[in-house]
């Protein structure tokens, strides 16, 4: 029995449940699956699949042996593409998560100028404020704002994460500046929105970050409306260093340091932007040219903040 044949025919059935399906991903028969995940079976003398005329299933012995399995072949897939790609000019898929914002602002930017330099690299770019797994393999890259960093992989510092309270030159010119967090609630205030829920400005009382209770005028998962709202003078928003930094610098807003303590939205001012990833992967020519631009160009970039 061809056993990494096998393996990889119960990989990909475990993942569709489907016969025809995992056949058609291999271009092989039917019955070319179906007999090896057989063979398979009778050597290690269990039933992984539970097959009726309607459905295919795993069984829960199925689900350890498939939990022991997968790591083992993403590294013989690793090893092998390392192997192919020393010998030739970088190719393939490298998939990237960027938070948004700083997405839009820095990276498609970047990754238009690398598409340049390595036309043979496809890029597949998600933009979200999801955090996706570098350890199950759902992204090759992560770029994204932290405190603590995850553990077993490489984190590059990019930039400062810090947050500043900002608002247009014409808003505090007609209402004034809030000089303390209690004055925040006589302005108009914006927040974000992420996936977790709205992200609520704290302050730092006590040597503790506490919730100020604040009605948001709007609120969105869309940074640059919030921004627009801004700049339109319409109120206040709590926004990372890095996405107000051109329109500080060209006095389209207005920074506003509060007497009684810093602002935040992660109860934490040593946040920063990092690029990780998993060493293994660093050996492939696609990973390793990809991170070294990112880093290089996002931190020229990053400079001015």
């Amino acid at each position: 029995m061809d056993r990494l044949r096998a393996l990889r025919y119960f990989a990909m059935l475990a993942q569709t449940l489907n016969f025809s399906e995992t056949a058609g991903h291999f271009g092989v028969p039917s019955s070319s699956v179906s007999r090896r995940i057989k063979d398979l079976e009778a050597d290690l003398g269990s039933t992984l699949f539970v097959r009726t005329t309607r459905s295919v299933s795993l069984t829960d012995l199925g689900k350890l042996y498939l939990s022991e399995v997968t790591t083992a072949l993403q590294s013989i897939d690793l090893a092998d593409e390392m192997v192919k790609a020393q010998s030739a000019a970088p190719t393939g898929t490298v998939r990237i998560t960027a938070m948004p914002g700083y997405a839009e602002l820095y990276v498609f930017p970047a990754l238009q100028r690398l598409r340049r330099l390595y036309p043979e690299i496809v890029f597949d770019l998600n933009i979200t404020d999801q955090v996706l797994s570098l350890s199950s393999n759902d992204a090759d890259i992560a770029i994204r704002a932290a405190a603590v960093l995850p553990d077993q992989v490489v984190a590059r510092r990019l930039g400062d994460h810090s947050f500043v309270l900002v608002a247009s030159c014409d808003y505090i010119s007609q209402h004034g500046a809030p000089q303390r967090v209690g004055d925040l609630g006589d302005h108009p205030v914006f927040m974000y929105r992420t996936p977790r829920g709205v992200l609520n400005w704290q302050t730092l009382k006590d040597e503790t970050w506490k919730t100020i209770d604040l009605v948001p005028q709007f609120v969105s998962n869309h940074g640059p409306s919030l921004m627009e709202s801004v700049v339109e003078g319409r109120g206040f928003a709590l926004l990372p260093s890095w996405a107000v930094s051109a329109e500080l610098a060209e006095g389209r807003l207005q920074a506003i340091d509060l007497e009684d303590g810093p602002l935040s939205t992660g109860g934490d001012t040593r946040m920063a932007v990092y690029l990780l990833y998993h060493p293994p992967k660093f050996r492939l020519q696609k990973i390793k040219v990809t991170a070294e631009f990112l880093i290089t160009q996002l931190k020229r970039e990053t400079l001015n903040f």
